[in-house]
């Protein structure tokens, strides 16, 4: 099936229709920062120390990645990329939810840290190229990002003001809902 101009211009147009919705659940994760160090305290039994150690890992395969993960967006293409870099983010809370080792934990920061190095490299690239509008493509762009930008706080602002209802119903469905939030990016 051969894609005519009309086709890509339709399917760009539908992208950055789509865009604010994606960044809305995917710009970063949802529940999970109001809750985490209380997660990982109660229920996993780490201590406050433990739980510093693991964390510090994930700025150092940060820069550790980076290159990397430039290499793999040039040989898969941003779209590939950056479903594989919502995948990664979404192994990473499955990872949380279920570990019970720090070894475990800092594996799931390095599968963070690999899935936002990813996306920090495709997101605004990939709508960049879906804008269209030859007049102002600047402030189409900005509008759109903004757009989802707005979408994500308001969201973000309600998941973490009912995080901590949903922690005291149950201490593992912030968590989930975190993990279902993520798998909504990837689709």
């Amino acid at each position: 099936m051969e894609l005519t101009e009309e086709k890509i211009i339709q399917a760009k147009k539908y992208n950055t229709k789509l865009y604010p919705f994606y960044k809305m659940f995917a710009w970063d994760l949802l529940f999970y920062y109001s809750i985490i160090f209380l997660f990982l305290t109660q229920n996993k039994g780490f201590t406050a120390s433990n739980v510093l150690f693991i964390d510090s890992f994930y700025p150092f395969f940060k820069l550790v990645l980076q290159i990397r993960c430039v290499n793999i967006v040039e040989t898969f293409g941003k779209r590939k990329s950056l479903i594989f870099g919502n995948l990664l983010i979404s192994t990473c809370i499955l990872v949380v939810i279920l570990a019970k080792e720090i070894p475990a934990m800092i594996f799931s920061n390095f599968l963070m840290a690999f899935g936002y190095s990813i996306k920090s490299l495709c997101e605004s690239s990939l709508l960049s190229d879906c804008v269209t509008d030859n007049k102002h493509p600047r402030t189409v762009f900005s509008n759109i990002d903004g757009k989802g930008s707005a979408f994500w706080f308001y969201l973000d602002a309600i998941t973490a003001a009912s995080c901590g209802f949903l922690y005291v119903v149950n201490n593992y469905l912030p968590m989930i809902l975190c993990l279902v939030a993520c798998i909504i990016s990837c689709l």
